[in-house]
């Protein structure tokens, strides 16, 4: 087994999407182009010639480089075609370690059972997700009693599901929206997340949904879908302050659900840990697919109290 840590000049991005397009636990934040685009800077671990791969997002402070969680990137951690075991999880986060001495950043659900060892600590993160593929008609008599109710008041509203080419008008509503609950992404993070909106819609693996009322005059909610073959992927996500009082992403997601329905993919939540937030995507999930928040300290002690 060698487990070699890689420059980003060093990988072979060939290689690397190859990889991670066979990976069992394919993520759509691990390809290049997304990594690329979205990160400061990564460089990556390789098990042999790329088996296993895992990117290393990071930045560099008063001269010290270190491991973060980037802007609109939920999961990294270790891709693999095969499932590995916890010897080689915990080789790649010793690994990691061994050339940056402050890491704070997400692993994937299937890293789940790498042990917390004595120089770093996990936690682990909600994630709901809803299994498509099946008829809607199926899946609506599968719904819960509470999502159902809220269906039903909704329908009194008469609302309007739009489907949009324009990204941007939802990313604007989003960072409008959510600037404060949202501290750490700068506008570097948003016009980034723009470049990768755009290619992916020029792959039309990009979809872009709306709520409007009936007369078409205000919009209600919106959201950024992402795909891949795997999984839809819940972006960026906005819901107005009348559309919260009309119910508008129970509309939303009922036919989010319903446009997709056949398509053997996961719908991919993307969270929550914020409280209210987690226990809307709960009640509609079909799972709640964990993964973990990984932190370790190394620097000297002088050093270690301004990263504490």
């Amino acid at each position: 087994m060698e487990i070699a840590y890689l420059t980003y000049q060093q990988i072979n991005k060939s290689k690397w999407d190859d990889c991670i397009n066979k990976s069992i636990n394919k993520l759509i934040y691990a390809e290049s182009f997304y990594l690329d685009t979205i990160t400061e800077n990564w460089d990556a671990i390789v098990l042999n010639d790329y088996e296993a791969v895992m990117p290393l997002a990071w930045k560099k402070k008063f001269g010290i480089k270190y491991l973060y969680q980037p802007a609109f990137f939920q999961q990294a951690g270790i891709f693999f075609s095969k499932q590995i075991n916890n010897e080689v999880l915990q080789a790649f986060i010793t690994t990691a370690s061994q050339h940056f001495k402050f890491g704070e950043f997400t692993l994937n659900f299937l890293n789940v059972s790498l042990n917390q060892d004595g120089f770093f600590a996990l936690k682990k993160r909600n994630n709901f997700i809803f299994q498509l593929g099946k008829s809607y008609d199926t899946i609506f008599k599968e719904y819960s009693l509470y999502i159902k109710q809220r269906l039903k008041r909704v329908e009194k509203f008469q609302l309007q599901y739009i489907e949009s080419k324009d990204y941007k008008k939802a990313i604007s509503i989003y960072k409008k929206l959510y600037k404060e609950r949202l501290p750490d992404f700068k506008k570097k993070d948003f016009d980034n997340f723009e470049v990768i909106c755009n290619y992916y819609f020029n792959l039309n693996r990009l979809f872009v949904r709306e709520v409007w009322t009936t007369d078409g005059n205000t919009m209600l909610a919106c959201v950024v879908l992402l795909k891949d073959e795997n999984r839809l992927y819940n972006i960026a996500s906005s819901i107005f302050q009348e559309g919260k009082k009309m119910l508008a992403n129970y509309f939303l997601y009922d036919n989010i659900i319903r446009e997709f329905a056949d398509e053997n993919i996961i719908l991919d939540f993307e969270g929550s840990d914020v409280p209210g937030i987690a226990y809307f995507y709960k009640n509609w999930a079909s799972a709640n697919q964990q993964y973990p928040f990984i932190k370790w300290n190394l620097l000297p002690a002088p050093v270690k109290l301004i990263k504490r």
